[in-house]
This record gives structure tokens, sequence and C-alpha cells, in this order.
């Protein structure tokens, strides 16, 4: 029923429009154009970033590649690759979180090319590694289509107290939480 209405609009509409002309300016589009309009804006992605403080104090921020610019939580449109979230104003926390622990993340849409989200706690200390130390409790779950999370929360310097995290000088030793799905958000929890 409701298909057959559309379709004396439709066919109203352009009958109008022959006799008068178009004097509204409405762009008249084949099936096919719209079918074209929805497949780009399906293609679009976005990511939202959600930071909490329960600390009292500092405001938790993040950065990520291309974008040197500390902010707070919002929403990116496009891939947000190598992010790093952090306790600005913290007990000495620097920018990128360089004397305190970070969240590293980034959040991307597959398109097939072997992208994918992923997250980590990271308390790296040593030489070019950021001198990352434990200061402040943290914990991350991604949201929207991802609904993987961390293993646990972050709530000390060894591998029982903050699972999965990359420590001390062991860039290697880390396990990111990871997932392929589109829109993915994540939000990250401090203290």
């Amino acid at each position: 029923m409701f298909s057959k209405i559309i379709f004396i609009l439709l066919a109203l509409t352009a009958c109008l429009t022959n006799v008068f002309g178009n004097p509204l300016d409405i762009e008249v589009r084949e099936d096919n154009e719209i079918r074209d309009i929805e497949a780009v804006a399906a293609t679009e992605h976005h990511h939202v970033q959600k930071l909490v403080n329960r600390c009292g104090h500092g405001h938790p921020v993040f950065l990520y590649e291309g974008h040197s610019t500390p902010r707070g939580s919002g929403t990116i449109n496009g891939p947000v690759r190598g992010g790093v979230a952090w306790m600005a104003g913290f007990d000495h926390c620097q920018s990128s979180g360089v004397n305190c622990g970070i969240v590293e993340f980034t959040l991307t849409d597959p398109h097939g090319k072997g992208e994918q989200n992923a997250a980590d706690y990271s308390l790296l200390d040593g030489p070019g590694l950021g001198n990352h130390k434990y200061k402040y409790k943290m914990n991350f779950a991604f949201t929207g289509s991802c609904t993987k999370h961390a293993p646990g929360p972050c709530t000390g310097d060894s591998a029982a107290k903050c699972p999965g995290a990359y420590l001390d000088d062991h860039s290697e030793g880390g396990a990111p939480v990871q997932c392929f799905a589109k829109n993915t958000g994540i939000k990250i929890t401090f203290c």
C-alpha cells in the first residue's frame, strides 16, 4: 500500500513538473542515483571516543596519528590510528602520557584491507619507549558494532594487575584486544 502511494506521488510530481516546470527547483532523481547516494553514505565511517574521569582531578585526553593536539571525548569521521589516551594534569603527566599510564588504540573500518580495531594498556618504561608508569586505574571497552573489552582493569604495574599491558621495556609482551567491525568506538575510564 505504502509503495503504491509513493509511486502515485512520484508520478504526480513528474506530471506537474512537465506541465508547470520545476518552480521549486526540486531535483528529481532516478532510482539508481538514489541507490548510489545510499552506497556512498554507507561507506562513511565514524568512531566515538568517550573518556571518563573518575580521578577527581586532571582531565582525560587523547591524540592520534596526524593530530598532535590533545582533545577530549568526541566523534571522528574517518580512521583513528595510533590513538593515545591519558590523564592530562594528573601527577606530572606530560604530553602523550609521558610519566603516566596510557591506553593505546586504533579505530578503523576494515574495508577488506586487513585493518582492525585494537586497544591495549601501555606502561612501557625505557629509552625511547615513552617513560610510562602506573599512576591511576585504567579500563577500556569497545562500543558500537564491536563489544570486546579489556581483559580486566589496569590496577598496578605487573602482568597480574594490568592484564594484557605492555610493561617495563618489553615492547613485544602485550596482548592488544582486537576486532574487525565497522563504526567501532571506545570508552576509556580512568580511576
